[in-house]
């Protein structure tokens, strides 16, 4: 083998090498982006949502299903008076209470996940710059021991991982500072990888980071993250509550009316 060809050789080493380097650093950018949007933005995001807005929907979902439920009524109760026959009223509310008994359950979990999200907004938050620093440490962690980017882990850095995502998402600043300090007195080489190896990891970490850029590109087309912005506009959360009380204004409106329809046939005797 020639000078050139050693050169030549040398220098594609190099450059698979770089571009090794310019890949794990996107991976680390996108795995802890969408871990952060998960455990993070997501919680905080749904429970601004729910905070904001999500007490109107819920008013307006319970009183759609009240309105539901006197439409039901005042079927059944004209049914009675059709037959010609005096309304079981017992019988009438217990078969409400059988046809609504899913909705029932509805209100009651979206009444909890309202209190859920009182609480969470209720709870200690990390100040911006602790926040900055708990990304920033993320980071480092994941280029360091994600498996997809560090084939050659041992058991006690693939556990050491796992301790990092728990601290991640439960905000332990001082854990993940703890993790960062063992690995800094360590170091990844990629110069004994052999070219051919090189190529074969850059083209996973290639398919990796399309795959992840498609989940954070589809997270952010669903709920809560199509509010990002819109739930820090009090213009916009104004606007949506403001819709919501209309609906809500009809739907009493319409419930005090059925409700004078059924007073009337629960009163009914047959002649």
């Amino acid at each position: 083998m020639n000078n050139s060809t050693q050169i030549a050789l040398s220098t594609d080493a190099m450059e698979l090498r770089e571009q090794h380097a310019l890949l794990r650093n996107r991976f680390s950018e996108l795995f802890s982006e969408k871990q952060n949007m998960l455990q993070h933005e997501k919680p905080l995001l749904t429970a601004l949502y729910l905070n904001k807005i999500g007490h109107k929907q819920y008013k307006n979902f319970c009183l759609s299903v009240e309105l539901r439920q006197l439409k039901f009524r005042l079927s059944l109760l004209q049914a009675y008076v059709n037959r010609n026959e005096e309304p079981d009223l017992k019988a009438v509310d217990k078969e409400i209470e059988t046809k609504f008994e899913e909705y029932n359950r509805l209100i009651e979990a979206e009444a909890e996940r309202l209190a859920a999200a009182n609480r969470f907004l209720s709870g200690n938050f990390l100040t911006s710059e602790n926040s900055k620093k708990l990304k920033e440490l993320y980071y480092f962690i994941v280029k360091r021991l994600h498996p997809d980017i560090n084939s050659n882990l041992t058991d006690n850095m693939k556990d050491l991982f796992i301790q990092a995502q728990a601290a991640y998402d439960l905000g332990e600043l001082e854990i993940l500072q703890q993790i960062v300090l063992l690995l800094k007195h360590d170091s990844i080489e990629t110069k004994n990888i052999t070219p051919v190896s090189l190529k074969d990891i850059i083209k996973k970490l290639e398919e990796n980071i399309k795959t992840l850029e498609e989940q954070i590109s589809h997270l952010k087309t669903e709920f809560p993250f199509i509010y990002k912005e819109k739930i820090y506009d009090k213009e916009w959360v104004e606007s949506e509550i403001s819709t919501i009380e209309k609906e809500i204004n009809e739907l009493n409106t319409e419930i005090e009316k059925y409700r004078e329809y059924i007073t009337l046939l629960e009163e009914w005797k047959p002649e």
